[in-house]
């Protein structure tokens, strides 16, 4: 990757045309601290500069850059703060704490109320920095932005707004240097907003990947969840082309631990530790089932996907791999810093829609794999729940319909599925259907199970009488 910053603070090489007077300037009408304000500031962007240079990683840049303001500063913490007015919220994306043991995070909540820190918003709208030396003077004013400020432990703030695409504040908690003097924020807070620009297209990236954007034949993309299937440049190799149950329990075996190589003995006994008198002849086998996935996978790639090491097995690390378990795990990571609702339910559907059922399904009940089975399962359950419920919240009642009707058909013992459903078909005026639904409940759930669902319809006031009888 091309260095992030690379021409970020390059010097101009064209001579000046006209010579600098050689008449010394008069520095008498500045005082000696902006003079050492002036000179620090140099200095630190010069060292920043060379540090940058080092690295291509969006948030190791921040966090260098995040350091040297706090420092500069005098701060006990600076951090990015992302805003989206026309959602009314801002959240700390990254930051950095003198003091290690000060988990400034803590008294965030998922998203903050910007409506609630007006000085912000104006300084934001006006491309101005907010510079508040004594929150105590904004007590009477402003009582619930000095609320946040006291939750957050804020005796002094220094703010610079940035953006656009995005837009937010490089802002310094409780700074004691150069406070009113916020040109070299200005600077910092450039590099910040190109740091979060880039990694928004790192993530994007990996977010987008998909069969029809696979660029070489290094590329692959791996579904786990249902029937296991892999897709190249050259096609798209199904569970069932390997004919070979085993060899598929190895491939998968290796493709979930791929960080490092396995002897033959080890992937046995992994996968059939129950059967200790056959372990001579399945490590034997095993090349055999390497044999057979690698014959199959040479039908849609050039290149072996498994290589033998000095220490066993292991999958080539020359590929470019990515997973719908890894996707499934973005898109969930992105939802939570999601700002506005609409892009939260986005992130939502598309992390539902990638599970297809439980992971390998083949063999989902297996020793070896359940862990990653139940975590998976429980995962989807939960984003699953959390989508119905900001559906429902937004009033996209037909949206709840659809995924809950598949959220029951994939994961039948999730009772809040059911629950969002009958309510979903009561506002769409469908009271016949919900009454259907409550009994296929009591039907398909266990009596606890649908003893959980009645206390959901009860302890909801906007459900009619006739369908509380219906549950009885």
């Amino acid at each position: 990757m091309v260095n992030l910053f690379s021409g970020l603070f390059r010097k101009s090489k064209m001579p000046y045309k006209n010579h600098p007077p050689s008449v010394l300037q008069d520095f008498s009408q500045y005082d000696t601290e902006y003079i050492m304000y002036c000179i620090e500031q140099e200095q630190k962007v010069s060292w920043l500069e060379a540090e940058l240079h080092t690295s291509d990683d969006p948030k190791e840049i921040a966090m260098q850059t995040l350091e040297v303001a706090c420092a500069f500063y005098g701060g006990d913490w600076a951090g990015i703060i992302e805003v989206d007015l026309e959602m009314d919220v801002w959240n700390p994306l990254w930051c950095f704490n003198m003091n290690k043991r000060d988990k400034l995070h803590r008294p965030f909540g998922e998203f903050e109320v910007a409506k609630f820190m007006p000085n912000w918003v104006r300084s934001l709208k006006e491309g101005k920095p907010i510079i508040i030396q004594n929150v105590k003077d904004v007590q009477k004013e402003y009582p619930e932005e000095y609320a946040v400020y006291k939750r957050l432990q804020v005796d002094s703030v220094i703010g610079v707004p940035f953006g656009p695409n995005p837009v937010g504040f490089l802002a310094i908690r409780n700074p004691t240097r150069y406070v009113s003097r916020t040109s070299m924020m200005s600077i910092l807070a450039y590099v910040l907003h190109r740091a979060m620009a880039q990694q928004k297209t790192i993530d994007s990236a990996k977010l987008a990947m998909s069969p029809d954007e696979i660029q070489s034949d290094r590329d692959i993309i791996i579904n786990f969840f249902g029937s296991m299937e892999i897709h190249t440049s050259q096609g798209v190799l199904k569970e069932r082309d390997f004919n070979s149950p085993k060899s598929s329990r190895v491939a998968t075996y290796l493709l979930l631990n791929r960080k490092s190589s396995h002897t033959a003995w080890e992937i046995v006994e992994e996968l059939w530790p129950e059967e200790p008198d056959k372990m001579d002849a399945l490590c034997n086998y095993i090349r055999g089932y390497i044999h057979t996935f690698r014959k199959a996978f040479a039908l849609v790639s050039p290149y072996p996907l498994i290589v033998t090491a000095a220490s066993g097995y292991q999958i080539n690390h020359d590929f470019h791999i990515m997973t719908d378990l890894q996707q499934f795990d973005l898109l969930w990571e992105k939802a939570q810093h999601a700002t506005s609702v609409s892009h939260k339910a986005e992130l939502l559907k598309k992390a539902v829609d990638l599970y297809k059922g439980h992971v390998f399904e083949n063999a989902c009940d297996e020793h070896w794999i359940v862990g990653t089975v139940t975590q998976y399962k429980s995962r989807y359950i939960g984003i699953v729940n959390e989508l119905l419920a900001t559906l429902m919240e937004v009033g996209d009642y037909s949206g709840v319909q659809h995924y809950a009707t598949k959220a029951k058909k994939i994961t039948p013992e999730n009772v809040k599925a059911y629950y969002w459903l009958v309510c979903a078909m009561t506002k769409l005026d469908c009271s016949e259907l919900a009454k259907n639904e409550i009994a296929h409940a009591k039907k398909g759930l266990t009596s606890e199970e649908f003893a959980s669902l009645k206390k959901m319809f009860l302890s909801d006031k906007s459900l009619s009488d006739e369908l509380l009888r219906e549950a009885e």
